[in-house]
């Protein structure tokens, strides 16, 4: 079992070495304003009249991820989004929309949110949205590295979901409360703190009753995050864990700690360790260690790249001791 509580990641300034793209709302699960779910990708196209409020931006995601004599080689289309942002006064929506890929959203919808922004640092949201759990990001765009830390063992972090949020944000801290509207008993809780610059502390909780739908081998989950940016170099860890309902169900464990840093106004290289464990009534039945190497490269403002060597030390299971991937992005 891993100690619980604290320390994990991402700074509210994702650079566009990082990141692929400086759209602050992101769905990377940074607790700030929910009016900034509606605030718009760098590259976004301003559609009907001007000043109309109503923005359209998307991404095309190509890979290659190949694996030893243990996996298997895979290339393709990731994922394909538009996303539909329009701000009017305090009111604010967003429609995100993956047309297709590999690893597009079956639904095809991801999300579609309103926001009422009340001026004063307090908001609300309504809609499909995205979990506050988590330091890794829901889309390719905003991810350091091509694979997830904790992708062996899966289930620590939550994608979208319909429910209605609070949200209020000062300089020092941020808070939100989120509630399903389809499960009455399922709520999230989440605490930032950005009172020092370059440092933001997170922690999440989240809470599901005995009648939730998707989640019924949770009870709850957590996940505790900081980063700390110094100049060029991002430093970030995390502890994660997902809590079993019952006995004869799986709880999940992991942490991970990265590095970023900026080689110059185009390159960047990523180092992660991260380490995940799988237990049912106190045993386990699955541990992994693992190790990435990442560098990536901006080409423009509308394309970048990156490469991703990993290592894998695994107890049990026939997963691949290395793993190599491709990612083209393309964002508009």
């Amino acid at each position: 079992m891993f100690v619980g509580m604290v320390l994990a990641f991402c700074s509210v300034l994702v650079k566009v070495a990082q990141t692929k793209t400086t759209n602050i709302y992101m769905k990377n699960k940074l607790l700030s304003l929910a009016s900034l779910l509606a605030v718009f990708n760098a590259n976004a196209i301003e559609i009907g009249p001007t000043g109309s409020g109503v923005e359209l931006s998307g991404f095309i995601d190509l890979y290659y991820q190949g694996k030893d004599a243990a996996g298997s080689d895979t290339a393709g289309v990731g994922q394909v989004e538009i996303d539909l942002d329009f701000a009017s006064g305090p009111i604010s929506a967003s429609v995100d929309y993956d047309l297709g890929g590999d690893f597009a959203d079956a639904n095809g919808l991801e999300e579609a949110i309103v926001t009422y922004d009340f001026g004063n640092g307090f908001s609300v949201t309504a809609g499909e949205m995205l979990s506050y759990l988590g330091f890794e990001a829901y889309d390719p765009i905003n991810m350091y590295q091509y694979s997830t830390a904790y992708e062996s063992i899966g289930g620590i972090y939550d994608g979208y979901a319909v429910g209605a949020s609070a949200d209020y944000s000062t300089e020092m801290f941020s808070a939100g409360i989120w509630s399903s509207l389809t499960n009455s008993q399922d709520f999230e809780y989440a605490l930032a703190f950005t009172g020092i610059e370059n440092l933001t502390v997170k922690a999440i909780l989240a809470d599901y009753g005995t009648d939730s739908i998707a989640l019924t081998s949770y009870k709850g989950k957590s996940t505790f995050w900081a980063s700390y940016e110094m100049g060029k170099l991002l430093v970030a860890a995390e502890v994660a864990q997902a809590e079993a309902a019952t006995a004869a169900d799986a709880e999940l464990d992991g942490w991970l700690v990265m590095g970023n840093y900026s080689l110059t106004d185009s390159a960047a290289l990523t180092l992660r360790y991260s380490k995940s464990e799988s237990s049912t009534a106190g045993t386990t039945t699955f541990e992994e260690d693992k190790f990435t190497v990442s560098p990536s490269y901006v080409f423009n403002d509308n394309f970048s790249g990156l490469l991703e060597y990993s290592t894998f030390d695994a107890s049990t299971g026939t997963e691949s001791k290395d793993y190599f991937a491709a990612e083209l992005i393309y964002t508009f």
